[in-house]
């Protein structure tokens, strides 16, 4: 399993833009309700792990290549 790579803030290492798509996607699945603000905070990976769980992924934060390419496929 490929874990997020962070950057020197410590945030996740993942676009703007992909994380909206991500929260995007959250929102129409009913498991996100936050800001669609591109920003990997708690509210937004608290919904990537539910997501995860539904999906019977492994539960982490972890905002990998392959999940950023598996939530576009669902977008």
């Amino acid at each position: 399993m490929q874990l997020t790579e962070l950057n020197h803030r410590g945030s996740p290492n993942v676009s703007t833009d992909d994380v909206m798509m991500i929260q995007e996607t959250l929102v129409v699945k009913g498991l996100y309700n936050g800001a669609i603000d591109g920003i990997p905070g708690k509210e937004t990976l608290r919904a990537v792990r539910n997501y995860k769980r539904t999906q019977q992924m492994p539960v982490n934060n972890s905002l990998s290549s392959e999940f950023v390419d598996h939530m576009r496929f669902e977008a």
